[in-house]
């Protein structure tokens, strides 16, 4: 596919710089769309207010209407999130003095450099 449209990807799929899968955007809703949804917003509010006080209206569906008020005015619960890291063995053999020495200074704002003063070969 020789299209002048297509997008650029490198040798492993992966988009180029400046590039992405969806360079058109998503397209703009009608206007008429919006006028229609604006318009059915309060009766729709209205509807799960007088869904979620309905005391004969099933009680998990009295919960959901209230649930779905509350996300809306207050805004969704922030969800914890626990995540598991693990890095990849590293062969340090394969590293330069000056690569160890990056990397056991990571996270150690405090620590100077070595000094070098005394002529060590490495």
């Amino acid at each position: 596919m020789t299209d002048s449209k297509a997008i650029k990807r490198d040798d492993k799929g992966r988009y180029l710089k400046g590039t992405h899968g969806n360079p058109g955007g998503r397209p703009a809703t009608p206007e008429d769309v919006k006028i229609m949804l604006k318009s059915a917003t309060a009766p729709a509010v209205q509807l799960l207010i007088s869904t979620m006080n309905d005391e004969k209206a099933n009680q998990g569906l009295r919960v959901k209407c209230a649930e779905i008020l509350i996300d809306r005015v207050m805004g969704k619960a922030v969800q914890p999130l626990e995540a598991v890291f693990s890095t990849p063995a590293i062969d340090m053999s394969d590293l330069t003095t000056d690569e160890l020495r990056r990397l056991a200074a990571l996270g150690d704002d405090d620590r100077e450099e070595p000094d070098n003063s005394e002529g060590g070969a490495e």
